[in-house]
């Protein structure tokens, strides 16, 4: 940096760098070294713990016997087993701790380059006449959602017109920590604009709520969308669901529990109905993240759409681990027991829907139409998530069932590169569920708006680590 201009045959004049550009490299060095010495110090401590053990076997030689003698060599090659598994383990922290600055850097990359249209779409949420934001339906944190109206249904709130536009409950992805309604500005400003209402639900994230928490959040979700949708020109009659990634596991969970809990304490269910009000939410079963409270059924659904959804928690652990990434999700659930709250496990595992249990058949039919959406090149969560998801529910005899697992497709296309694209893969998935006439208003639609420079989203896409 110091080095300016020279004339020939002189060497240019150095000056000193500026200490806010010697910050920066002292920091980079500073942590490249910590990560450095780490598996270092360890090694130095287990090598030192091998020398002082071998002194102490040297002076305790002679008074062995020989059976004891015989079976000193068995005891080191077990501290040596030891050493070396705490030497594994050393590694495999540095290498996750490394790749998961990579994965940071490369977040931050891919932001930075396509914040120019983050920021219109930013600004477009916070000037939308169209958008009633930060409605709380439920007493704990982040228990809050938008709603996005069409043009045409300002004159069905407060039950003023008789015409009732279809309604769309969209839940965000985020890895269960990150996730946020505002995620959803694109798609639910695009689903507008095709005549639908869109409820955008926020629930509480990790660490702060556990997948329970999560997905009672977003039963309650429900509860106020059946009940008070239809004064903002919902119909409740032609109301479908879609989630993303964190949000469709939410979902899937929400829906296979729900059918269960209402089936199995259908009274619950009844005596809501009948009386009009809500009940207090108490899971069916032990375990449990549902119940039959509610004036609504999961049979009320016109369908649901996951989209690169994790519906496999015990394979997507596995899965992480095998590309250097620590272990972290069974902090998720209660008892670190992944295979309970996993929507496909519990499909193929929970008694009620045994083969032989006169409430299988019930369960299965009160599940909406599905729609399963994977990217084959999905890094984050294998495609065989929805796969299995699909083979459950077929094998347990759920309605329709459609699988659709497309190449060149990773985990973030659908929700941010393709609409920047000019693609409305969601959009026209979700059309799909709620009829010909909502196909026909998006194919009347322009093409989604912002869009970057093809060559931007295409070199983003390099950088998104997810």
């Amino acid at each position: 940096r110091g080095l300016g201009p020279a004339r020939p045959g002189q060497m240019a004049a150095m000056e000193p760098a500026p200490m806010h550009d010697v910050l920066p490299i002292i920091f980079a060095v500073s942590a490249a070294g910590l990560l450095c010495m780490y598996p270092l110090v360890l090694l130095v401590w287990i090598c030192l713990d091998f020398r002082a053990a071998s002194g102490q076997s040297k002076q305790d030689s002679a008074s062995m016997s020989d059976a004891e003698k015989h079976s000193a060599p068995v005891a080191r090659w077990s501290s040596a087993q030891v050493a070396l598994m705490e030497l594994r383990k050393a590694c495999d922290f540095a290498r996750g701790l490394v790749s998961l600055l990579v994965r940071v850097l490369r977040l931050a990359g891919y932001s930075a380059m396509l914040a120019p249209w983050f920021l219109q779409i930013a600004y477009a949420y916070v000037t939308n006449p169209l958008l009633r934001s930060s409605i709380r339906y439920g007493p704990n944190a982040r228990n809050f959602l938008d709603i996005y109206l069409p043009e045409d249904a300002l004159g069905s709130i407060g039950g003023k017109s008789e015409k009732k536009a279809p309604v769309v409950v969209v839940v965000m992805g985020g890895a269960w920590i990150i996730g946020h309604r505002v995620w959803n500005a694109h798609i639910g400003m695009r689903l507008a604009a095709a005549g639908n209402v869109v409820v955008a639900v926020d629930y509480r994230n990790f660490p702060s709520a556990s997948v329970p928490d999560m997905v009672e959040d977003l039963e309650r979700s429900m509860d106020w969308i059946f009940a008070n949708i239809g004064s903002y020109g919902g119909d409740v009659g032609n109301m479908a669901m879609l989630g993303q990634s964190a949000g469709a596991h939410l979902q899937a969970l929400l829906l296979v529990e729900r059918a269960i809990a209402e089936v199995s304490a259908p009274s619950a269910k009844e005596a809501t109905r009948k009386g009009g009000d809500s009940v207090a939410h108490k899971p069916a079963a032990p375990g449990a993240c549902c119940s039959a409270s509610g004036a609504w059924s999961v049979r009320d659904l016109k369908g649901w759409v996951g989209v690169s959804g994790a519906y496999d928690l015990v394979n997507l652990d596995e899965h992480l681990q095998a590309k250097g990434i620590a272990s972290w999700l069974p902090r998720l659930v209660p008892g670190s027991d992944l295979a309970r709250y996993s929507p496909t496990t519990v499909l193929l595992e929970s008694p009620a829907l045994h083969p032989a249990s006169p409430l299988a058949a019930d369960i299965a039919d009160r599940l909406p139409p599905v729609v399963l959406f994977h990217g084959e090149d999905d890094a984050s969560v294998p495609s065989s998530s929805s796969s299995g998801l699909a083979a459950a529910l077929r094998a347990k005899g759920a309605r329709s069932v459609v699988l659709d697992i497309r190449a060149g497709i990773a985990h973030s296309t659908p929700v941010v590169e393709d609409p920047f694209r000019g693609g409305d893969m969601q959009v026209e998935i979700v059309a799909r569920l709620l009829g010909p006439c909502a196909e026909r208003r998006l194919a009347a639609l322009p093409p989604p708006w912002p869009q970057p420079p093809r060559r931007i989203v295409d070199a983003a896409m390099y950088l998104m680590p997810f």
